[in-house]
């Protein structure tokens, strides 16, 4: 079963009035150089910018939608265009258009669900797995690109890591690309934030499943979340260590689960992790498509 969007795309393309047949093949959302985090204001008259604010927001609702259902490539660069829609410049309208000209050459690919799946990656771990779901996470451990920084200072909130995770059952499920709330002071950190993410989600899915009936079918016994931190994976299954110290509370919901046999947490290869899809503004254009074809595919006519 697929499920797509593709006049809704066309209706975007029209609304825009943007021509398919002028555009060449666009491989990702993300432009080449440009990191949302990064755009400056521009100097916008006032008028002006209410205008372009409107424009902007309408756009972003719309891309939102599409990230939210079926386009699971755009959640990343999404989230990132919604921190700024309360104070938007040209630069990053022009940046959200850009992403509508990517979905004009891709816009008949879906998701789709099927019982005779199966992933086809190596690495430490090899797939399919014997189990039925499938979670994996990962965070992109600070900015975007700190690099581009003018001054060794950087920014306040924009430093902050995205906590991504994907959980599939015969076909994308849920899916997650956000900032996270607080400014992590380690990878391992952020990774524990990202990890608290999913078992949260876990814990919801299995007591729908349960009200179901249907938990001992698809979440009989203990689930696997893949994360290609290593010490995130060791930490959760100890007490925190010394320079972790200041993890909040709610960060024990892991351990605890882990303690209780309702999860468990183990490592993946980053090049593997079909979560890295969700974390940046990913610059290489073959691995984004090599992890945008393991959960997307087209719609199949007739």
């Amino acid at each position: 079963m697929t499920l797509t969007q593709q006049s809704f795309v066309e209706s975007l393309l029209d609304s825009l009035d943007i021509s398919i047949e002028a555009i060449s093949l666009y491989t990702s959302p993300y432009q080449s150089g440009i990191h949302i985090d990064s755009i400056p204001m521009d100097g916008t008259i006032p008028m002006a910018w209410d205008k372009l604010r409107l424009q902007y927001q309408s756009l972003v609702g719309s891309l939102n939608w599409l990230a939210h259902t079926t386009r699971i490539d755009l959640s990343t660069i999404v989230s990132l265009l919604a921190q700024h829609q309360s104070q938007p410049t040209q630069a990053h309208y022009h940046a959200a258009t850009y992403v509508v000209k990517y979905l004009a050459t891709t816009k008949n690919l879906g998701i789709y669900f099927t019982s005779l799946r199966s992933y086809t990656i190596e690495s430490f771990l090899y797939f399919p797995l014997s189990q039925s779901l499938l979670s994996m996470l990962d965070t992109n451990g600070g900015p975007q690109d700190a690099t581009l920084q003018e001054s060794n200072d950087l920014p306040l909130f924009v430093s902050r890591s995205m906590s991504a995770f994907y959980v599939d059952l015969f076909g994308p499920l849920h899916w997650l690309s956000k900032h996270q709330s607080v400014t992590a002071g380690s990878s391992a950190e952020a990774e524990i934030y990202a990890t608290d993410e999913c078992v949260k989600f876990l814990l919801e899915l299995v007591q729908l499943l349960d009200f179901l009936n249907v938990k001992e079918i698809f979440m009989p016994g203990m689930n696997v979340i893949y994360n290609d931190n290593k010490a995130c994976v060791n930490w959760s299954k100890t007490c925190t260590t010394k320079g972790l110290r200041h993890i909040q509370m709610k960060e024990n919901r892991v351990r605890e689960n882990v303690q209780n046999n309702f999860v468990t947490i183990s490592h993946v290869d980053g090049k593997t992790n079909l979560a890295d899809l969700f974390t940046k503004e990913m610059k290489d254009s073959g691995h984004f498509v090599e992890l945008r074809d393991m959960m997307l595919r087209p719609r199949l006519v007739p």
